[in-house]
């Protein structure tokens, strides 16, 4: 089995932030960033390339989440995001507007976010560890 394969079979292939099932343009994340220098190539946290840190994600996910760490995406990005989607304009001019209230709506779609319903706070990986725990204290 390859390394993607794995990657993508940690969560039987639902992305590991919204529990959606992953479409095929789907990506590997790193949990915790390893932030890239895109200048040459190398990384400002090695240590943290592991396949523990290594989740698969949606593609969108993935991008929106950017190199944040986890609870700025948590609790920033995705904390906040019903009231940004209140203040979203109705009917953008610019095509760089339509483009991010397309982006922005279908990242709150993930994630079941609506500007009246915030996101619930936990992660889908966090919810199947919990279930993974509950089921080895059965066993």
């Amino acid at each position: 089995m390859t390394k993607r394969q794995r990657i993508y079979s940690k969560f039987n292939g639902l992305c590991a932030y919204s529990g959606t099932p992953l479409e095929d343009d789907w990506q590997i994340d790193h949990v915790e960033p390893i932030r890239r220098n895109w200048w040459d190539g190398t990384c400002e946290h090695p240590e943290r390339e592991t396949e523990d840190n290594l989740v698969p994600c949606q593609r969108a996910i993935n991008k929106y989440k950017s190199s944040n760490p986890l609870e700025t995406f948590r609790n920033f990005q995705l904390g906040r995001m019903h009231e940004r989607m209140k203040k979203l304009p109705k009917n953008p001019k610019s095509e760089e507007g339509i483009k991010r209230k397309e982006s922005m709506l279908r990242i709150a779609s993930y994630f079941g976010i609506t500007p009246d319903k915030p996101f619930k706070g936990t992660f889908y990986f966090e919810e199947y560890d919990n279930r993974q725990e509950n089921i080895r204290g059965q066993v």
